[in-house]
């Protein structure tokens, strides 16, 4: 990952919006209300890893149905050459 990379990531919404949820359960915690600031901590971590996991699985999806593409067009290829040495 390169610096452009690592700034958008901690410049990101989902990225400093779990920042703030993470704060959030230390105050909690801080205060005395352990049960809901480490309620509040795992809660912000959680959502941030599902909402980057269903990103990455969006990307994964697509590179994956453009190498289909590809795949297919190569068969195709295949057979229309295979039909002029026949």
């Amino acid at each position: 990952m390169n610096m452009k990379d690592l700034k958008t990531k901690l410049t990101s919404r989902k990225f400093l919006v779990a920042v703030a949820g993470i704060a959030s359960g230390i105050v909690l915690i801080a205060n005395g209300s352990t049960a809901e600031g480490v309620a509040t901590v795992i809660a912000s971590v959680i959502a941030y890893l599902a909402a980057e996991g269903y990103i990455d699985a969006k990307a994964v999806k697509a590179t994956t149905d453009k190498i289909e593409e590809a795949v297919d067009e190569v068969e195709d290829t295949e057979t229309v050459v295979q039909g002029f040495t026949d």
